[in-house]
Protein backbone atom coordinates (compact mmCIF):
# COMPACT_ATOMS: atom_id res chain seq x y z
CA UNK A 1 0.00 0.00 0.00
CA UNK A 2 1.20 3.50 -0.75
CA UNK A 3 1.31 6.32 1.78
CA UNK A 4 0.57 4.23 4.87
CA UNK A 5 0.47 6.01 8.23
CA UNK A 6 3.36 4.93 10.48
CA UNK A 7 2.83 4.86 14.24
CA UNK A 8 5.59 6.81 15.97
CA UNK A 9 4.18 7.03 19.53
CA UNK A 10 1.19 5.17 20.90
CA UNK A 11 -0.82 7.49 23.17
CA UNK A 12 -4.03 5.43 23.22
CA UNK A 13 -4.85 1.78 22.73
CA UNK A 14 -6.39 0.68 19.45
CA UNK A 15 -10.08 -0.25 19.57
CA UNK A 16 -12.10 -2.63 17.37
CA UNK A 17 -14.03 -1.13 14.48
CA UNK A 18 -16.46 -3.02 12.25
CA UNK A 19 -15.19 -3.90 8.79
CA UNK A 20 -16.61 -5.86 5.85
CA UNK A 21 -15.16 -9.38 5.63
CA UNK A 22 -14.61 -8.95 1.88
CA UNK A 23 -12.23 -6.00 2.40
CA UNK A 24 -8.45 -6.35 2.40
CA UNK A 25 -6.93 -3.45 4.33
CA UNK A 26 -3.18 -3.08 4.95
CA UNK A 27 -1.66 -2.07 8.27
CA UNK A 28 -1.42 1.73 8.60
CA UNK A 29 -4.43 2.47 6.41
CA UNK A 30 -6.38 5.61 7.28
CA UNK A 31 -10.03 4.60 7.48
CA UNK A 32 -13.19 6.51 6.65
CA UNK A 33 -16.19 6.00 8.90
CA UNK A 34 -19.67 4.98 7.80
CA UNK A 35 -22.87 4.52 9.80
CA UNK A 36 -22.87 1.51 12.10
CA UNK A 37 -19.27 2.22 13.19
CA UNK A 38 -18.05 0.59 9.96
CA UNK A 39 -14.62 1.45 8.57
CA UNK A 40 -13.26 1.26 5.03
CA UNK A 41 -10.07 2.57 3.43
CA UNK A 42 -10.19 6.34 2.94
CA UNK A 43 -10.40 7.19 -0.74
CA UNK A 44 -11.08 10.92 -1.02
CA UNK A 45 -10.76 14.36 0.50
CA UNK A 46 -13.38 15.13 3.14
CA UNK A 47 -13.88 11.52 4.27
CA UNK A 48 -14.94 11.23 7.91
CA UNK A 49 -12.02 9.89 9.99
CA UNK A 50 -12.51 6.30 11.16
CA UNK A 51 -9.12 5.44 12.69
CA UNK A 52 -5.81 4.04 11.45
CA UNK A 53 -5.43 0.27 11.24
CA UNK A 54 -3.07 -1.36 13.73
CA UNK A 55 -2.92 -4.65 11.84
CA UNK A 56 -3.57 -5.95 8.34
CA UNK A 57 -7.09 -7.17 7.50
CA UNK A 58 -7.03 -10.02 4.99
CA UNK A 59 -9.99 -10.29 2.62
CA UNK A 60 -12.46 -13.10 3.34
CA UNK A 61 -10.64 -14.24 6.49
CA UNK A 62 -13.87 -14.36 8.50
CA UNK A 63 -13.00 -11.32 10.63
CA UNK A 64 -15.51 -8.48 10.70
CA UNK A 65 -13.50 -6.24 13.05
CA UNK A 66 -10.04 -4.69 12.90
CA UNK A 67 -8.06 -2.84 15.56
CA UNK A 68 -7.80 0.88 14.78
CA UNK A 69 -6.11 3.81 16.49
CA UNK A 70 -8.15 6.95 17.12
CA UNK A 71 -5.23 8.62 18.90
CA UNK A 72 -1.43 8.65 18.66
CA UNK A 73 1.40 10.35 16.82
CA UNK A 74 1.74 9.14 13.22
CA UNK A 75 4.03 9.94 10.31
CA UNK A 76 1.62 10.70 7.44
CA UNK A 77 1.95 11.83 3.80
CA UNK A 78 0.92 15.40 2.93
CA UNK A 79 -1.56 15.98 0.11
CA UNK A 80 -1.85 18.86 -2.36
CA UNK A 81 -3.19 21.32 0.23
CA UNK A 82 0.02 21.23 2.29
CA UNK A 83 0.51 20.96 6.05
CA UNK A 84 1.17 23.77 8.51
CA UNK A 85 2.56 23.13 12.00
CA UNK A 86 -0.18 23.72 14.58
CA UNK A 87 -3.04 23.56 12.07
CA UNK A 88 -5.72 20.88 12.14
CA UNK A 89 -5.40 17.98 9.69
CA UNK A 90 -8.08 16.52 7.39
CA UNK A 91 -8.04 13.93 4.60
CA UNK A 92 -6.63 15.18 1.28
CA UNK A 93 -7.25 11.87 -0.49
CA UNK A 94 -6.44 8.20 -0.03
CA UNK A 95 -4.13 8.02 3.02
CA UNK A 96 -2.99 11.64 2.66
CA UNK A 97 -3.67 14.70 4.83
CA UNK A 98 -3.74 18.49 4.44
CA UNK A 99 -4.65 21.69 6.30
CA UNK A 100 -8.34 22.05 7.01
CA UNK A 101 -10.49 24.80 5.55
CA UNK A 102 -13.53 26.41 7.15
CA UNK A 103 -16.00 23.91 5.66
CA UNK A 104 -14.11 21.00 7.23
CA UNK A 105 -14.78 22.38 10.73
CA UNK A 106 -18.51 22.53 10.11
CA UNK A 107 -18.56 18.94 8.85
CA UNK A 108 -16.53 17.46 11.75
CA UNK A 109 -13.76 16.13 9.52
CA UNK A 110 -10.72 16.94 11.69
CA UNK A 111 -8.24 14.03 12.09
CA UNK A 112 -5.74 15.69 14.41
CA UNK A 113 -3.08 18.40 14.61
CA UNK A 114 0.06 18.84 12.51
CA UNK A 115 3.28 18.81 14.53
CA UNK A 116 5.39 19.76 11.48
CA UNK A 117 5.06 21.79 8.31
CA UNK A 118 5.29 20.03 4.94
CA UNK A 119 4.45 20.23 1.26
CA UNK A 120 2.77 17.74 -1.07
CA UNK A 121 4.39 14.30 -0.97
CA UNK A 122 6.43 14.92 2.19
CA UNK A 123 5.80 13.06 5.45
CA UNK A 124 5.02 14.95 8.65
CA UNK A 125 4.08 14.10 12.21
CA UNK A 126 0.34 14.27 12.97
CA UNK A 127 -1.05 14.03 16.51
CA UNK A 128 -4.16 12.03 15.61
CA UNK A 129 -7.16 12.64 17.85
CA UNK A 130 -5.97 16.03 19.12
CA UNK A 131 -7.59 19.26 17.95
Amino acid sequence: MADEAILMWETELAIPINILDANAIPKGTALKLADGFVGAASTAADDTFGGITKIEKIALDGNVKVAAYFGGVFKMVVGAGGATKGFNAVFAGANTVEDLDTLDIEEGLVIGKFLETGTSGETVLVFVGKV
